[in-house]
């Protein structure tokens, strides 16, 4: 009984994980953005400094552009001309205050630290008997 419910939850993950919603879809074509940058987006890769220009200068909201990069958890390494051209193509101060926040974020020392072989330590919610 329990596998058939793993399995359904992993192809509803499987479905819902790998594109945007429809009404991302749609705002994405209202703004005529190009089709490989479009094709990228269905897949939620991270993307260059570039597309997210290309994003800002095509009219897409600041905040509908931080909220598609989130779940990337791409780390963007800007320097002061990177900023600049950020500013001069347009993009919103958000996204750019976004991007410069992601090294503190997303970087490695910031990941979660597991200590599977550590005796005194105990995760109460796994429990490996259940499965």
């Amino acid at each position: 009984m329990l596998r058939p419910l793993i399995l359904l939850l992993l192809v509803a993950f499987a479905f819902t994980g790998c594109t945007l919603y429809r009404r991302d879809r749609e705002l994405l074509q209202d703004h005529h953005i190009s089709g490989a940058l479009y094709d990228k987006m269905m897949r939620h890769e991270p993307l260059t400094l570039d597309e997210i220009i290309e994003l800002s200068q095509r009219g897409v909201p600041g905040p509908f552009i931080v909220h598609y990069l989130q779940p990337t958890y791409y780390v963007y390494k800007l320097d002061a001309n990177d900023v600049a051209r950020l500013k001069q193509s347009g993009v919103p101060q958000g996204v750019t205050r976004y991007l410069l926040a992601t090294p503190g974020m997303f970087s490695p020392s910031q990941a979660p630290v597991w200590y599977d072989d550590d005796p005194h330590f105990h995760d109460p919610y796994w429990d490996w008997r259940r499965f």
